[in-house]
Order: C-alpha cells, then sequence, then structure tokens
C-alpha cells in the first residue's frame, strides 16, 4: 500500500509599491492565481481605506502578484479597488 499523497496549494508572492517596495519573501499558499488576485484586491482596498483616513490616498501604488516561479500573474492598483462616483459626492 502506498503512503497517502497530500496536494500542496500553489505559493503566491504579494509585492507592495507604495511608498516604499516591500517584496513578499515568505508567500502565501493560495489554490490559485485567481484567488492570490482576490486576496491581493482585499488587501489593497484595507490599505486605501487606511490611507484614506490618514488624509492621504496615492491611487498609483499596488500589489503584484508573482507566482512561486517569480512570474508576475497580475497586478492591483489601489486606484481599481474601489468604486467612484459622482453622484453625492461633496461639494463645497
Amino acid at each position: 500500500m502506498s503512503a497517502p499523497r497530500f496536494a500542496t496549494m500553489p505559493r503566491y508572492f504579494f509585492h507592495l509599491f507604495n511608498d516604499e517596495t516591500v517584496r513578499d519573501e515568505e508567500g502565501t499558499d493560495v489554490p490559485n492565481a485567481a484567488t492570490a488576485l482576490q486576496s491581493a484586491a482585499r488587501m489593497a482596498r484595507e490599505m486605501a481605506a487606511e490611507s484614506v483616513r490618514d488624509g492621504r490616498l496615492v491611487l498609483d501604488h499596488r500589489i503584484e502578484v508573482a507566482d512561486q516561479s517569480g512570474s508576475t500573474v497580475g497586478v492591483v492598483h489601489f486606484r481599481d479597488v474601489g468604486r467612484s462616483t459622482a453622484e453625492g459626492a461633496f461639494r463645497p
């Protein structure tokens, strides 16, 4: 009888490019690239919200998602993670 085989999830790396470049050296195991990009979008939303609370938001900040081989599988820009609407917007 052979030993049980356990499938391992691929590891993705979330490199942050904002006021500093922070390379993810450890990575996170997630099922696939789509899930990794969803996670990056959630992280970007949380960081953008924190920036807004601090009174500063740079829409060009981004998170690059790379696979185990180092290939970029996608980029999430902070400008792409929120909804913008002119309706109901504050007007001085």
